[in-house]
């Protein structure tokens, strides 16, 4: 949640005092350990140099008091989000995002060099998968007068895997404080869904997560050509979710874009997770390939 006029222009005010303000660029993620409402953590995303500067004029004391009055006043009046966000500076502005109570330290994890989404993506996927199966085991009994043996025979239709994954994948990155799109108001951007990571003057300093998404062809050609899509994204994170008959044809799938991973030559390390449904056995199934320098 993007703080209120009232808070950034008291910011926009502490910071303009300061000659090197204008040059600065980089996140200062904050946040709580305790119920008081009191700043306890301040974790620093800036260039060294740039922060050498902000600590060495006197700008990163000076926002941290801030910073920690406006949480305390936050508490005092029950707002939601008071206890954790992210200051963002760039080209001189100022911009002040509150997060979830307890994000604070997610949220400076994943803005890490090292930083692994990979275990998590792959505990929120099969939360998907295990709230879709109960959904079927909920209409089967509907239909059957409270027997689920029939559960299988339920269909998970393509639009609605395309429509959850996205959404559990969405909420995630809005908690951790990056720009998710397609968003309500945004339609997609090069991928079917990415995680962006913005400074405050809205340049594009990184992308945590690139997703594509494709249910409507089981086809290997028709995989490949949304996953190539995937093998040119500058993204931290890649992932790739697909929908084919078997175990085996999920496996087969795996080899022919492990080979596509290892023909490209990246600019970068990431880190794939490559993951099939296997509509055969109502499951997802993952392989995960990482590529450091």
């Amino acid at each position: 949640m993007i703080a209120k006029d009232e808070a950034l222009r008291r910011l926009e005010a502490l910071v303009s005092q300061y000659d090197q303000h204008q040059a600065l660029r980089g996140e200062l993620v904050f946040g709580t350990i305790n119920d008081d409402g009191r700043l306890d953590v301040a974790t620093p995303f800036f260039e060294e140099a740039d922060y050498e500067v902000l600590k060495t004029s006197g700008l990163r004391d000076a926002l941290i008091g801030l910073l920690d009055d406006m949480m305390v006043e936050r508490s005092v009046q029950s707002a939601e989000r008071a206890h954790d966000g992210i200051l963002r500076l760039g080209g001189g502005k100022v911009v002040l995002e509150w997060l979830p109570g307890g994000a604070s330290r997610d949220a400076a994890d994943a803005r890490r060099d090292d930083w692994d989404l990979i275990p998590w993506l792959i505990e929120r996927l099969s939360l998907v998968q295990h709230k879709a199966i109960e959904r079927k085991k909920a209409k089967a009994a509907e239909k059957h007068d409270g027997d689920t043996s029939q559960w299988k025979r339920e269909i998970w239709p393509s639009p609605d895997k395309n429509r959850d994954i996205k959404t559990a994948l969405a909420e995630e990155g809005h908690r951790l404080g990056f720009q998710v799109l397609p968003a309500s108001s945004r339609g997609e951007w090069l991928y079917d869904l990415v995680w962006r990571r913005l400074d405050a003057n809205r340049n594009l300093i990184g992308m945590p997560l690139a997703v594509e998404i494709e249910m409507s062809d089981s086809r290997l050609w028709g995989i490949r050509y949304d996953f190539n899509k995937l093998l040119q994204a500058q993204a931290d994170h890649k992932l790739m979710v697909f929908q084919v008959q078997t175990q085996e044809e999920v496996e087969a799938v795996f080899e022919r874009l492990k080979e596509s991973i290892d023909a490209y030559p990246h600019a970068s390390p990431c880190r794939y997770l490559l993951c099939g449904w296997s509509t055969q056995q109502n499951a997802f199934h993952f392989r995960e390939h990482g590529l450091f320098s």
